[in-house]
């Protein structure tokens, strides 16, 4: 096993907010140059057509070599905001909204929450495709990839990672069963674009094993002397902590955990600093309940970790904190709440009306032969 400071995603997948903004803004750029290209309608449909066909559709993979080429890719011109005929292009947030979304359905699809009862797996695989769903979009945009069908082939290269196998038939019917069906035609093809603009790096870490692991090492260090005067009980009982006294924080630190896998936070911070908040934000949530202990867990880590900057890991908690608990708010993309279904339904709308996926030739060829066939299909019908 890889050991998580030498992996991809500590190396290539963290970024400051800002960057995060900065790689979501060229794509959208970068997709409305590509769009705008095939000026002509009848061009762009032919294009569509021929694209979609033969899985010649663009793929980019800017956003982990983006700190290295920041100042070229600022020096972009911007490009057109709406078509040669006038139809606007979404703009970034209105991608990361969509994007938003379907991340927060995966759990629906994939995972111990899963519709379909074949598709319940351990929570870690919809974490995996959640983050894989992410980094593709931060190079490349919902008006060139379907992110319907991209979230599906997510979830079905999540469950390969993880070990966790299931037959992409299950998918097909999972997808059914949320009334979003995508068909097994197009789950494997949008796989292959996924594989390709997230470098093929699918080894995901998440905050669940850092929960699991601090847990533990609190249930026993707590049992020490020193660990001993870090408890509190709001009975002011003065008694050897034991493993069930720890489990409400642990219960809730994981349910943290479930809103931070699908939002922004993973591409922000390692999975053991939001291992680590995750668990004294749930501490704090304990606060006056009856049996349940207070821990002080910044002094267990200035105990436990006696050579290290407590005041500089105190902030950056305290930072990361702030942030879990707005997760609530729908911020930092976290789709589980405050989500605004008719603002969505009109980005839809309006994603229908420039992107390059979608059936527009077949729904226009089957118009055509229903006006030629109309009148004969009526009288035979009438006969």
């Amino acid at each position: 096993m890889c050991d998580p400071a030498d992996s991809s995603q500590l190396k290539e997948w963290l970024f400051p907010p800002e960057d995060l903004e900065l790689c979501r803004s060229r794509a959208n750029r970068v997709a409305r140059k590509y769009l705008d290209a095939q000026r002509d309608e009848q061009e762009t449909e032919d294009a569509i057509n021929n694209n979609t066909k033969n899985g010649n559709v663009p793929v980019q993979c800017f956003a982990r070599h983006f700190i290295a080429n920041k100042v070229t890719f600022l020096s972009e011109d911007d490009g057109p905001l709406q078509t040669s005929d006038g139809r606007t292009f979404l703009t970034p947030d209105e991608e990361c909204l969509l994007v938003s979304f379907y991340a927060s359905k995966l759990p629906s699809l994939i995972g111990p929450m899963a519709q379909l009862p074949r598709l319940r797996r351990e929570p870690k695989v919809p974490a995996t495709a959640a983050m894989l769903l992410r980094r593709f979009y931060l190079s490349n945009s919902v008006m060139i990839h379907d992110p319907k069908t991209v979230m599906v082939s997510a979830a079905f290269l999540a469950s390969k990672v993880e070990d966790a196998m299931t037959d992409v038939r299950y998918l097909e019917e999972g997808t059914n069963l949320m009334n979003a069906p995508v068909p097994l035609s197009e789950i494997i093809p949008a796989e292959i674009h996924l594989l390709s603009g997230v470098n093929f790096e699918l080894l995901c870490f998440h905050p669940y094993k850092a929960v699991l692991a601090i847990t533990e090492d609190l249930r026993t260090y707590l049992k020490s002397e020193r660990g001993r005067t870090l408890v509190q009980f709001s009975d002011g009982s003065d008694r050897l902590i034991v493993g069930q006294d720890l489990k409400p924080m642990h219960d809730a630190a994981q349910a943290i955990v479930n809103d931070v896998v699908v939002s922004d936070i993973p591409m922000l911070y390692t999975p053991g600093q939001i291992g680590l908040a995750a668990l004294m934000v749930a501490n704090d949530q304990q606060e006056g309940k009856e049996g349940v202990p207070q821990i002080d867990i910044i002094g267990y880590l200035s105990q436990r970790f006696e050579t290290a900057d407590i005041n500089k890991m105190s902030f950056l908690l305290n930072e990361i904190c702030g942030k879990l608990q707005e997760l609530k708010e729908g911020k930092y993309g976290c789709g589980n709440y405050n989500l605004d279904m008719q603002v969505l339904k009109g980005i839809h709308k309006k994603l229908k009306r420039v992107r390059l996926w979608g059936a527009k030739d077949k729904k226009k060829k089957r118009k055509k032969e229903e006006g030629e066939d109309g009148p004969e299909t009526k009288k035979a019908k009438t006969s």
